[in-house]
């Protein structure tokens, strides 16, 4: 049992140090915060930040951005369940295997080569699409800084890098339903189309609600490595979202009292979106995180 304990204390530890530690730096969102005299010496403000932070034409911005592209990539939530049906459907397993690989692999590259695989592809001199373009007379487009085109580069990017990932959960959910109800629902004539809807898709419905549960905490964060990767400042208009403005707030000026109380706005809303989100669902069916 020592050894059961012990090895449960390496990832408590860790977490202490490098999750809740850290929490002690959000007071100084209610600080003038000043280098000389550290966090506890600064003065407190009066939530100074916290008014400028909705009297800020820029943050208005950057939070709508940030809600539009939240709410794109929560409607695509379904793709990975899609997905997780479908290869569940594939019988030959060497096909299966193949599948899963191509589809997991994008998730280990980094944001830095998806966005250069990104660029090159897009590009308006070397770039395939527009090599196309021109083989049919049309003039090439700069796809990379054009705000029209970043929502859907950044969705289609996005799903390519995680939809084989996040089916990893789904699939194995299936996994463990029970046999015996396929082959009950084969004795009663079911196709496979019928049993994906009436067991498959009925199983896995608690993890589906967990997972969507979940994913409302990202409602106010749009996923900083992609946008980070893939904007420039001629896209900002559609582009900047909070945690890059965060960014930019926090280095680039060193106005981190400032950046700070951005991020515990952004954070405080998506707890609470998981506390009323788990609440309505609770209230629906048995289904919740607690």
């Amino acid at each position: 049992m020592k050894a059961l304990y012990i090895i449960f204390l390496i990832p408590l530890i860790h977490m202490l140090v490098f999750d809740y530690l850290p929490m002690y730096g959000v007071l100084i969102s209610f600080k003038n915060f000043k280098y000389a005299d550290g966090i506890l010496g600064s003065k407190w403000n009066n939530f100074k930040h916290y008014k400028d932070l909705f009297g800020d034409i820029l943050f208005k911005r950057v939070f709508w951005n940030t809600l539009r592209l939240s709410v794109l990539r929560i409607a695509c939530f379904p793709l990975p369940i899609i997905f997780a049906l479908l290869l569940n459907e594939i019988t030959k397993m060497k096909f299966k295997r193949v599948v899963q690989t191509i589809s997991y692999l994008p998730h280990f590259l980094s944001w830095v080569v998806i966005a250069g695989f990104v660029y090159q592809l897009l590009s308006p001199e070397v770039g395939i699409i527009n090599y196309l373009r021109t083989l049919f007379g049309k003039e090439p487009v700069y796809f990379m800084i054009k705000s029209s085109y970043f929502i859907p580069i950044y969705l289609v990017t996005t799903f390519w890098a995680g939809v084989g990932w996040g089916s990893i959960v789904y699939l194995a959910s299936i996994s463990a339903i029970d046999i015996n109800m396929y082959e009950s629902a084969v004795l009663d004539g079911a196709n496979r189309f019928q049993k994906a809807i009436h067991i498959t898709l009925p199983s896995i419905t608690p993890t589906i609600t967990i997972l969507f549960i979940l994913s409302l905490r990202n409602i106010l964060k749009a996923s900083f490595d992609p946008i980070f990767n893939l904007y420039n400042p001629l896209i900002y208009d559609v582009a900047d979202v909070i945690e890059t403005y965060t960014f930019r707030k926090g280095l680039f000026e060193a106005k981190y009292d400032y950046a700070a109380a951005v991020g515990l706005f952004q954070n405080v809303v998506g707890l609470l979106l998981i506390l009323i989100t788990n609440s309505i669902i609770k209230k629906i069916n048995d289904y919740g995180i607690w």
